[in-house]
């Protein structure tokens, strides 16, 4: 029975990997909305879509096209894998804390998503 012996690090060939796609800015706010809907009432889902809707004609466009050069910039310097993975490394990586209880949205909500509770 023969052993192999590998030295490669963890992130060796995370560049052979394929890119995280970055939805259009129409894909994600079409899909916002009905992520929240569980969450709010008739009258919060109305202003969820008035602002969506102000985003999309306003700062939206031009906060997309800077995700797509930081992307396309960490990509050809070799140094981001994902335009997600500063933010993870961030957030999730680095506090000393415990991720779940202080890092979790869903533990800042002051009333639990079931209205029957």
């Amino acid at each position: 029975m023969s052993t192999t012996t590998t030295t490669s690090s963890t992130y060796s060939n995370q560049s052979e990997l394929p890119r995280l796609p970055i939805p259009t800015l129409e894909e994600t706010l079409e899909r916002f909305p009905s992520r929240l809907a569980a969450l709010q009432t008739t009258d919060e889902r109305k202003e969820t879509l008035k602002v969506t809707e102000r985003f999309l004609a306003g700062e939206g466009p031009h906060l997309q096209k800077l995700l797509l050069q930081y992307e396309e910039e960490g990509r050809n310097a070799g140094t981001l894998g994902s335009f997600v993975e500063e933010f993870w490394n961030d957030s999730y990586l680095a506090p000393e804390c415990s991720v779940v209880l202080n890092l979790n949205p869903f533990f800042l909500l002051e009333d639990g998503p079931d209205p029957g509770k």
